[in-house]
Formats: structure tokens, sequence, C-alpha cells
């Protein structure tokens, strides 16, 4: 079998059941432990795997860039915004991270809700800029232009200030082994930070995100509070998520 069919074989069972492992690899491929080590090292180098201790798991298929993201599972974003509302609370300081899903969520903050937020994302202030009763702040740093996201040491010195009553994380996959994760190292840090500062850590989760992984990790699994799913991703939610602490809804 020549090694772009491999490749492909590996992929596809990949995509079918979520995870690979090198021994089951070895024995359907009829190739050594070697072999197959140096397949997955090249799937995960170009980017179609992360490679685990064992085997190696799905990387997220959303698009990374923003303005890509946000038609992106449109429907189930707007569902989740409107979930995360049981959560706010007049007067609560609350940290807003980047992403799509969190635009939704700043457009949908009631109009009398007074609340502090800070967020390192542009496009979220740029919504939040014209909400009456919420006091803005904008966290200075270096800024992603393809997340259009702050970022760095001086976002990560303000958050060090912040004991933030809510924290929405912005997440590109998420395992419930491997944890909380994204592409980006120094976002990565920023993001570490919010978790830290925060009494309550939720997560606005799409389907698209489950059972993948990135190569730097946020937090634990565990470490979240609340992880909110639309409907239809909460009856079909693999077991190994339930029963550790985390509140699904």
């Amino acid at each position: 079998m020549l090694k772009e069919e491999r490749l492909q074989i590996i992929l596809k069972m990949l995509e079918t059941n979520q995870r690979v492992t090198s021994l089951e690899l070895s024995q359907i491929l009829n190739v050594s432990d070697d072999t197959i080590r140096r397949d997955l090292n090249e799937l995960d180098q170009n980017g179609l795997l992360l490679k685990v201790h064992g085997g190696a798991i799905p990387k997220s298929s959303t698009p990374y860039k923003l303005k890509e993201r946000v038609n992106f599972a449109h429907e189930e974003k707007v569902i989740l915004a409107q979930k995360s509302l049981e959560f706010f609370k007049d007067g609560q300081v609350i940290i807003l991270d980047n992403g799509s899903t969190n635009m939704e969520v700043a457009k949908v903050i009631p109009l009398d809700m007074k609340l502090t937020i800070f967020t390192n994302s542009i496009p979220v202030a740029q919504i939040l800029s014209e909400h009456p009763s919420v006091e803005l702040f904008l966290l200075g740093g270096k800024v992603f232009k393809d997340a259009q996201t702050t970022y760095g040491h001086d976002v990560i010195e303000v958050l060090g200030q912040i004991r933030a009553d809510l924290c929405l994380l912005g997440i590109c996959s998420i395992h419930p082994e491997i944890g909380l994760t994204i592409p980006d190292y120094e976002e990565c840090q920023s993001k570490r930070k919010m978790v830290e500062v925060s009494q309550k850590v939720i997560a606005l989760v799409t389907a698209d995100k489950i059972g993948t992984a990135e190569n730097f990790v946020v937090c634990k699994y565990k470490d979240l509070d609340i992880m909110l799913t639309d409907g239809a991703l909460y009856e079909t939610l693999p077991a190994e998520y339930r029963g550790k602490g985390v509140e699904i809804k």
C-alpha cells in the first residue's frame, strides 16, 4: 500500500471514530509501529490531526480567521448566546473573551442590564460601545489581526488586577482528557489568565469543537464550571464529558 493511501485511510478512520490508536492502525494497515509513527507525525505537521500518546485525535475544523467564523454554525451560536444570559446579573464584573459566539452574546445583553465588561475582542468592544448600561474596558495589547483580538503582557497584567464574577471563554477545541485548547501560544496565555481570575468560567460550545484538540492547553476540562450547548448537542454529547464536575446545559 502506498503511503498516500495509508494517510487517507488514517484520516477517514479519524473522521469516523474521533480517535485512532497506533496499535489498531498498525494492525489494520499491516505496517510497523515506526511507519505509523512517521505517518502520524507527517499528518500532525500538516495540521490534519493532533498526535497524542498512543495515537491521534482530530483538530478542529472551525475556520481560524474571525471573518470566516462569523457565519460558521451561526444558528447554534445565537442559541448559546441566549442561554448564556441566564448567568448574567446586574452589577457583575464579566470577562467576555474573543470569538464569534461571544459577539452574539454582546448583541443580546439587555439594554437595562448594568455590567462591567472587560474584553480583548475588538468586534465585541465595538458592539458593546453602543450599550447604554455597560461600563466597557478594552484590554490593550498586541493585536492578533486574524482573530481581531488583543493579547500579550499588557493584557495579562491588567487581567491580574481583576477578580471577575464570570468569564465567557472563547475556545477552538474541547476534549475531556486534553482540555480546552487553541492553536496560538501567546493567545493561550491570555485565556489562561482569564480562567485564573474568574470565579465562574463558562464555555459556549458548538458541535464542531467536541472531541478535537489543538496544540496549546488553556485549561483542563474540569476547570470549567459550565459548558453551554445547543439542544441537539446536549442530547448527543459523548458520555466522557459527563460526571466530571462540569455543569452541562
